[in-house]
């Protein structure tokens, strides 16, 4: 899976050993040496990642991905911090700044590309999805969706998802409005949504980036489900 990688540093030999090595795994390769660089290459190139130097003179690692992060356009994208410290204060200022992973100094290569390649899918998956999303808003069906969840009522929602903890988070989210929630954690159970015949369906992620999309499918090509939010 190849990938538009950005690596901001402002030690050129840093940048040209990380570049080569991304190179040769056929990545395609954007550079910046210092925070105002790197801001404009991300607005400007669109990165798939960006692997970000926390020492940098002027505005340092943290500041450059505070400001990605800020970004609406941009917040998606996600931002690797690279240092050389690896403290635990590091680490949480990283965090705070909206940083997706971390790596220390010297790099491992195993590591690197292992990060890179799960971060990317996560990227892809997220871009999928929003698109799917916006589509969907075109198309009336959120808009429904909240119609019906709003409406005061109560609503018989029918909860598509296949992992425990995060379920029960929705679950609890839904269920603050008086909604009533069915679970269905067989994404290949479209049946059991049909006979539910619930007034919306919530279809979560899950660990088979394509078996939401397959349920959403299938409950659209059937006369019952068809038109349900």
């Amino acid at each position: 899976m190849s990938a538009r990688i950005l690596i901001v540093d402002d030690t050129p030999s840093s940048i040209k050993m990380l570049a080569a090595k991304l190179s040769n795994e056929y990545y395609e390769v954007l550079t910046a040496g210092d925070g105002p660089a790197a801001l404009e290459a991300v607005e400007r190139d669109a990165p798939d990642i960006v692997l970000l130097d926390v020492m940098m003179p002027g505005m340092d690692g943290f500041e450059v991905c505070r400001r990605i992060k800020g970004s609406p356009q941009n917040t998606h994208i996600p931002v690797v911090m690279v240092t050389a410290l690896g403290n635990n204060e590091d680490r949480v200022k990283g965090l705070e700044a909206g940083a997706d992973d971390f790596l220390t100094k010297p790099v491992d290569d195993t590591t690197l590309f292992a990060r890179i390649r799960s971060l990317v899918r996560l990227k892809h998956m997220l871009e999928q999805w929003r698109l799917r999303g916006a589509t969907s808003e075109k198309l009336g069906f959120v808009t429904e969706a909240i119609d019906v969840l709003d409406s005061g009522t109560g609503a018989d929602i029918v909860l598509v998802d296949d992992s425990t903890i995060q379920r029960e988070q929705i679950i609890q989210f839904l269920g603050a409005d008086n909604d009533r929630v069915t679970v269905i954690d067989d994404y290949e159970a479209s049946g059991k949504v049909v006979d539910l015949g619930g007034d919306v369906v919530v279809i979560s992620l899950s660990t088979d980036p394509d078996a939401p999309l397959r349920m959403a499918s299938r409950l659209r090509s059937l006369d019952p489900t068809r038109q349900v939010p």
